[in-house]
């Protein structure tokens, strides 16, 4: 996977590691007392390299140490972000930055200990208060954002670079179907998606982001688009939604497709899909003359970031 570093943040962390701790941090009076002081400052990567061009306008960081001090800091670009020297007792810190995840994007952050909380691994901790994120309107197809979580160790005086991997929280899918008679509709939806994410608790394979296993959301598409034309039939598709992930525990989640044919009768097909994970996309191509009322998909590998579904079967009455 690709790592790509925000623009500016690369060259500021070296100025400050050089100039700016020479310079600045001798007039820094301690904010700890007596207590042995060092710094930190971040520097952020792209895990997805086609996020570097993203327009970024808040970053929000929370440090927790095991000694027990919390700082916040809210930031409307990169280059303040950058510029961050934070100075902090010795010791252990945990961090998490979130990106565009606030309510002027749809977000909506809330401290996981408001409601019942179900760890996926209870042996591991952070010093970070469980956050979890949801959004606004779960239909909404908001633009995407991004997190990190990452452990820092301070020095007595010395600067620390907490480098911080953002990983995208929601998933994206599309849905293509062809061969679709002139004047037939397509609408769609998916069901077993997760209410929110916990950002703070890794999952089996040590990632962080886990998708809440309590609340199932059923997720509108809305209606599909016509992308192209033959005499006798279209091409309609719904293009990159982005949504939660598929609740903790449900190892599967379902597509529907409302249908209304030409004539007006109205039929319903159900597509029986693998889950979906924290910051993947997904892709799904029907043919509308094949279009059965229950059909199960698998998975294929598009590239690192993108699965494509298919069908690979059909059960007649299948126990859902």
């Amino acid at each position: 996977m690709t790592k790509k570093i925000f623009p500016f943040l690369a060259a500021t962390a070296m100025m400050l590691l050089t100039a700016c701790y020479h310079d600045q941090h001798e007039e820094m009076p301690s904010e700890y007392g007596d207590q042995p002081v060092g710094y930190l400052t971040p520097l952020l990567l792209w895990e997805d390299q086609a996020d570097a061009g993203a327009a970024i306008d808040d970053i929000r960081f929370t440090v927790s140490g095991t000694n027990g001090t919390t700082v916040t800091h809210n930031f409307t670009d990169t280059e303040s972000a950058a510029e961050w020297l934070q100075q902090l007792p010795v010791g252990d810190y945990d961090l998490l930055v979130t990106v565009d995840m606030d309510e002027a994007h749809g977000y909506i952050l809330e401290n996981a200990a408001t409601r019942c909380t179900t760890r996926a691994d209870e042996a591991f901790h952070t010093a970070l208060p469980d956050t979890r994120v949801s959004l606004a309107e779960p239909s909404s197809s908001p633009a995407q954002a991004w997190y990190a979580v990452t452990h820092a160790t301070v020095r007595e005086d010395e600067i620390t670079v907490a480098e911080f991997h953002l990983q995208r929280l929601l998933s994206e899918l599309s849905v293509i179907v062809s061969n679709v008679p002139t004047g037939a509709a397509i609408t769609a939806s998916v069901e077993r998606v997760a209410s929110d994410v916990l950002l703070t608790h890794r999952d089996g394979q040590g990632r962080y982001g886990v998708a809440d296993r309590e609340d199932f959301l059923t997720v509108s598409l809305g209606a599909f688009t016509a992308t192209g034309s033959v005499p006798d039939a279209a091409t309609l598709r719904h293009d990159d939604h982005t949504l939660m992930p598929t609740a903790g525990g449900q190892e599967r989640c379902y597509l529907t497709l409302n249908v209304t044919t030409p004539d007006g009768t109205r039929l319903t097909y159900l597509a029986d899909a693998p889950r979906m994970e924290c910051g993947k996309a997904y892709v799904v191509e029907l043919d509308y003359t094949k279009l059965r009322p229950y059909m199960l998909l698998e998975a294929f590998t598009i590239n690192d970031w993108t699965d494509g579904w298919a069908i690979t079967g059909e059960i007649i009455n299948p126990d859902r």
